[in-house]
């Protein structure tokens, strides 16, 4: 199955007549019966029934058109960008970004960056830190801002922010009176790590905070994103960290507090990773932005 089956499947959708659809689609209309023949041998089932008069799509058939449209307009559209960006028309720029970069560094890059360059595509995955490294492999993103980022040969890596850590409490919590909290403060309460995935690097982090301590935290919950975990916390279901950016978008059902003591002095870092052979101008403009901020 190709796009050539599927623009013919679709036009014939269209006009419900082998006739019309041979004609708009300049071929003779036994190359477009046998056409749509080959396509419902290749899908196991039937498209068109050819037993009405006029003609009509049977279920499978009314499902595919639909999703044929979708993938036809998709391919116009990847096309006219390859045309464009390949006659310097245009370009594009991917951005992995893990979710913490979005209260930092991320808005104001995207806002300068679509500032300078109007006509520069921007595409955005919101990914794990872990999960860039791939990306960048396979091209598709040409950087990735994550936490604690790990050297990876072949890649460079611009620190972007060091920032320390602030735990999260529920607003009514017996500490959330205090005006900063050492670890040891925390270490009998039930702990929400995210994100939930086995490899993050962020969750091992805080981790090795409670290890510095002496503590084995008691990881009640896993969430999977920043906000889930703050509402857990909202719900008293336990306590978090995030860092100090995060913290200044508040919220009325939790408290934020400063740590002190050997916790202060551990910096969660954002960097942003790209290859080191990408020679990109949309990428360096986008890193000089970022370094600015």
């Amino acid at each position: 199955m190709n796009l050539r089956h599927l623009q013919f499947f679709v036009v014939l959708a269209e006009e419900l007549n082998f006739s019309r659809a041979a004609e708009r689609l300049h071929v003779a209309q036994p190359a477009l019966s046998q056409q749509i023949r080959l396509l419902e041998d290749r899908l196991g089932t039937q498209l068109i029934d050819r037993g009405s008069r006029p003609l009509r799509l049977t279920e499978a058939g009314t499902y595919l058109a639909t999703e044929a449209r979708h993938i036809l307009e998709t391919f116009e559209h990847a096309a006219l960008g390859t045309r464009e960006i390949g006659l310097g028309k245009r370009g594009w720029l991917g951005i992995g970004f893990t979710r913490s970069a979005v209260y930092s560094v991320l808005p104001p890059a995207l806002k300068a960056f679509h500032r300078a360059y109007p006509d520069v595509e921007l595409k955005l995955f919101e990914m794990l830190t872990e999960e860039q490294a791939d990306a960048l492999r396979d091209l598709s993103i040409h950087v990735g801002i994550g936490r604690q980022v790990q050297d990876v040969p072949g890649f460079a890596t611009q620190p972007l922010l060091g920032e320390p850590l602030v735990a999260v409490l529920a607003a009514d919590h017996p500490l959330a009176a205090r005006a900063d909290l050492e670890i040891d403060d925390l270490g009998g309460e039930p702990l929400i790590l995210y994100p939930r995935q086995p490899a993050a690097s962020f969750p091992r982090f805080v981790e090795g905070l409670y290890r510095d301590a002496g503590l084995t935290p008691e990881v009640a919950h896993r969430a999977d994103e920043i906000q889930t975990a703050i509402a857990l916390v909202a719900a008293g279901l336990g306590v978090t960290y995030v860092g100090a950016s995060v913290a200044r978008l508040g919220r009325s059902d939790v408290t934020y507090k400063p740590l002190r003591g050997a916790a202060a002095k551990r910096l969660s870092t954002l960097s942003a990773t790209f290859r080191s052979d990408d020679q990109s101008a949309h990428l360096a403009a986008f890193l000089g932005m970022l370094k600015t901020l």
